[in-house]
């Protein structure tokens, strides 16, 4: 019986997480859709919505494929809270083809891709300061990666 009563705790802990992560992801996606897919216009959505909850001070990297001869825009967004989040494009070399400013809120790149290409899209969050991380430890906050185009 007492085997059971711990299998038991663990399903429930694994049913409790999963749940969690789901109603995450679900008030990412809205988040995405009410504030970042605005700030894409005049560009077309590309129909992914690529995004995920970061910690503050954390990086991401994402791979992502633009096709020859079309306009292309680029979009990180991010909750208020992390300040401003910074991107940067490297090609498969890893040579870094635009990095956003420390001071832009919501950065965008806009450019035409020449050949069809394979791109690192490079996200990160600012690290809490000094005197608000504590309070910033368990700070967790949706940043979205937006992809637009021209015909």
């Amino acid at each position: 019986m007492k085997l059971f009563n711990k299998n038991g705790w663990i399903v429930c802990l694994i049913i409790a997480i999963s749940t969690l992560t789901i109603d995450a992801n679900a008030q990412c996606k809205k988040f995405t859709k009410k504030h970042c897919l605005p700030s894409l216009a005049p560009f077309i959505h590309n129909g992914q919505l690529t995004s995920a909850i970061f910690n503050g001070g954390e990086t991401a990297d994402i791979e992502m494929t633009f096709n020859a001869g079309k306009e292309y825009r680029i979009l990180v967004c991010g909750q208020d809270f992390f300040g401003n989040v910074q991107f940067k494009v490297l090609d498969n070399t890893r040579k870094v083809l635009y990095s956003s400013s420390e001071l832009e809120t919501n950065p965008s790149w806009d450019f035409k891709a020449a050949t069809t290409q394979q791109l690192i899209i490079q996200v990160s969050t600012p690290k809490p300061d000094k005197k608000n991380q504590l309070a910033q430890l368990s700070a967790r906050g949706c940043v979205s990666i937006l992809v637009g185009f021209k015909d």
